[in-house]
């Protein structure tokens, strides 16, 4: 005598649906998040480059025993590091001084401004920072989702770099 077990496992067509509608609506409402957060990280990556850029000049200055610079153009939109060989006790950045890179910020930032007269810090052989005015650069950038403001202050007898972000 042969005994057979007939197994109903198995999903129907219905149930197949029902579970990709579902997987579907939870992506529909997932994907808006990812752009704002893949917005916020671009944001702070170019945040992080300005940073970046003022401790190079820090580092060089003090490692290479002469003065270097950053100069800010908030008409441009650009960072320049530069070595200041022109007129090294001025804090400006002049024509003749060595540019070593130009930073071009994102798309997506708007402003890009100082309370520093010149639009520039340069930092001494000894690591201090040469500015005059209040030594704070501020930036906003600005996406569909994100609106970033981004503020830095570079203290004159350290050089140090304090910074601190607000998206909304």
């Amino acid at each position: 005598m042969r005994i057979r077990f007939r197994s109903n496992c198995g999903i129907t067509l219905i149930e197949m649906l029902i579970t990709v509608v579902i997987i579907g609506v939870i992506s529909g409402m997932a994907v808006p998040r990812f752009q704002a957060a893949w917005e916020k990280l671009r944001i702070r990556g170019a945040d992080r480059d300005t940073v970046s850029t003022l401790r190079l000049a820090r580092s060089m200055a003090i490692t290479g025993k002469d003065p270097y610079g950053v100069y800010f153009d908030g008409n441009a939109l650009t960072i320049t590091l530069f070595k200041d060989v022109v007129n090294p006790s001025s804090s400006v950045f002049e024509s003749g001084d060595s540019v070593i890179r130009i930073d071009t910020l994102p798309g997506e930032f708007n402003y890009l401004g100082t309370d520093m007269s010149n639009d520039v810090v340069v930092f001494r052989p000894n690591g201090s920072a040469s500015f005059v005015g209040g030594g704070n650069i501020s930036s906003m950038a600005s996406t569909e989702t994100v609106v970033g403001i981004l503020t830095h202050n570079v203290l004159a007898s350290t050089g140090r770099i304090q910074s601190s972000s607000s998206y909304y």
